[in-house]
């Protein structure tokens, strides 16, 4: 049992940890992603 709750707690701290990395630091949205000089984006698909 206590295996088992070792490893759900490990699994809860490696999921935060990826949701940090991904949120913060990895994710971008596609105009940012794609935001070239060759590119030209409609104003409508923009972040605001």
């Amino acid at each position: 049992m206590k295996a088992f709750i070792t490893g759900l707690a490990a699994a809860a701290a490696i999921a935060v940890v990826a949701a940090l990395v991904l949120e913060g630091e990895v994710q971008r949205s596609a105009a940012e992603a794609f935001h070239t000089s060759g590119v030209r984006l409609s104003p409508t698909t923009q972040p605001e």
